[in-house]
């Protein structure tokens, strides 16, 4: 029981900081607290009195710049039973724009006040909102439904009203119904791409109104492409060049495009394939030896495409070098080169013209020594023209540089040695001449004695031409021991004293 005590005494100054309420006038607002002109504002309303009274119950309406007592009925009230009071709708008008509030009033019939409230404020707006909830893209020749919602203040569907809509300076009145009002967009073949703005303005009977601009996006219709070449005549390892363009229904660019880029050659094989921005330079590069003939270069976006054509034209090149007497033909064209070409080399008191078939496919190349084609000795090496590439600096027996001339075609003073022996040089020697006397064997044949001699001078003449250039050397080198000037013409003692030799 002391323990019950001790917890109401703890209780009680608790209890007497609650507030006794002996009268109460309670207001409830419907929904929220946003409204538009022509809104109707319908409170809730009651009253509870301790004690009975008779008197005047009165509701005021009060915003920002406009106050009216709307509302006032004789009202009784019993002590402690809660009345509901049947208060009448309210229509918004525009002098009540802004933050408003209602009030209510219960007083005496001798204008005593018994009681009175303010409710929570609410908002009146004129404003509507209009909004698209799709994707305002359309091609150029097409229609497109347009669905067009708009609302209220509050985000409730606007119930009635009467749109305008202004497209490419026509303009269109439409009904509002629930909200909701579907226009059709036209758009004609010829307009051009890019942003059109759809302007729509709203409104209602009660003065609420908005305006807003939409824009659709009018398609791009891709029609052709063209490629502009630099030069539309190229030779190998040139770099061809070529600007492309993409073009829409109205002939003009469409911008921000990537079109695919390919070049292929006569026999239709890919040689250069990129993709590029409209506008932009497709450059490309020729190999050395491409083929001559009519070349492509196909664009595409899309289903769009364009065939374009460059030459690739015939181009006979050969390029010469020549270092330590060996001289190098290789193709550097696009076609086969079949021709004869001619190098001279010259001393002091001797000139030779080396005529060579030249018989290669693009790319190829061949050598050609010299030591095999004139004697040894030094010279002056003449290549035909526009066809040198020769080595700076060729080094020489005596230990001196030769520098070639590449702009003069002419080598001087290159030393050209033959290292082989001399049945080497007699049998090469034999078989270049092989040919003149097979020619000549049916007037030999009938005559021996005479084919007897023929053979013999052959012979004596070339073992003589192959060993002059040795024995001329020999002689002024080794003039205190001629002994040796034949060495080269002697067998190997052991290859004497074999059986059978």
């Amino acid at each position: 029981m002391n323990f019950l005590k001790g917890l109401i005494l703890l209780q009680v100054p608790f209890l007497l900081l609650i507030p006794m309420v002996s009268a109460e006038i309670q207001i409830t607002l419907p929904g929220n607290n946003l409204y538009n002109l022509g809104d109707r504002v319908l409170p809730e309303i009651s009253i509870k009195e301790e004690e009975s009274h008779y008197g005047f119950f009165e509701v005021h309406i009060s915003c920002d710049n406009y106050e009216l007592q709307y509302y006032t009925t004789p009202l009784s009230v019993e002590a402690g039973f809660r009345a509901q009071v049947a208060v009448p709708e309210l229509q918004l008008a525009s002098s009540m724009k802004g933050e408003c509030a209602l009030r209510a009033d219960y007083d005496a019939t001798d204008g005593t006040r018994i009681d009175t409230l303010s409710s929570e404020s609410f908002f009146v707006e004129d404003k509507l909102d209009i909004s698209i909830n799709q994707e305002l893209e359309v091609k150029p020749g097409y229609s497109m439904d347009i669905f067009i919602e708009v609302r209220k203040y509050n985000n409730q569907f606007l119930p009635k009203g009467e749109a305008t809509i202004l497209f490419s300076n026509n303009e269109e009145k439409a009904a509002i119904g629930f909200g909701v009002l579907k226009y059709t967009l036209n758009v004609d073949k010829s307009t051009e791409a890019g942003n059109i703005p759809l302007h729509v303005s709203a409104k209602d009977q009660f003065g609420n109104h908005a305006e807003s601009t939409f824009n659709i996006n009018v398609l791009a219709i891709p029609t052709r492409i063209e490629n502009l070449f630099d030069s539309n005549l190229l030779v190998p390892n040139d770099k061809g060049r070529a600007k492309i363009t993409l073009y829409d229904h109205t002939d003009k660019v469409i911008n921000g495009s990537v079109i695919n880029v390919k070049v292929l050659d006569p026999e239709k094989n890919i040689i250069a394939e990129r993709e590029v921005e409209n506008q932009a330079y497709f450059e490309f590069q020729l190999s050395p030896s491409q083929a001559p003939g009519e070349h492509s270069l196909l664009s595409a976006f899309e289903s769009i495409r364009e065939q374009s054509s460059f030459t690739v034209q015939t181009f006979e090149k050969i390029d010469m070098s020549q270092e330590n007497g060996i001289v190098t033909i290789k193709n550097e064209g696009n076609v086969k080169y079949d021709d004869e070409v001619t190098i001279v080399a010259e001393s002091e008191d001797k000139k030779y013209l080396v005529n060579k078939k030249i018989n290669l496919n693009p790319g190829e190349e061949i050598t050609i020594d010299l030591s095999k084609e004139v004697p040894e000795g030094t010279y002056d090496i003449t290549l035909p023209k526009e066809t040198v590439e020769a080595t700076q600096e060729a080094p020489v027996s005596n230990g001196s540089v030769a520098t070639a001339n590449v702009s003069e075609n002419v080598f001087q003073d290159i030393p050209i040695e033959d290292n082989r022996n001399v049945l080497k040089k007699t049998a090469d020697g034999m078989s270049s001449i092989l040919g003149a006397v097979v020619g000549a064997a049916g007037y030999i044949a009938s005559r021996p004695l005479l084919a007897s001699v023929i053979l013999v001078l052959i012979i004596l003449a070339t073992v003589l031409h192959y060993s002059w250039g040795t024995i001329k050397s020999r002689i002024k080198g080794k003039k205190d021991d001629p002994s040796h000037v034949f060495d080269d013409l002697n067998y190997k003692k052991n290859e004497d004293n074999k059986p059978g030799n």
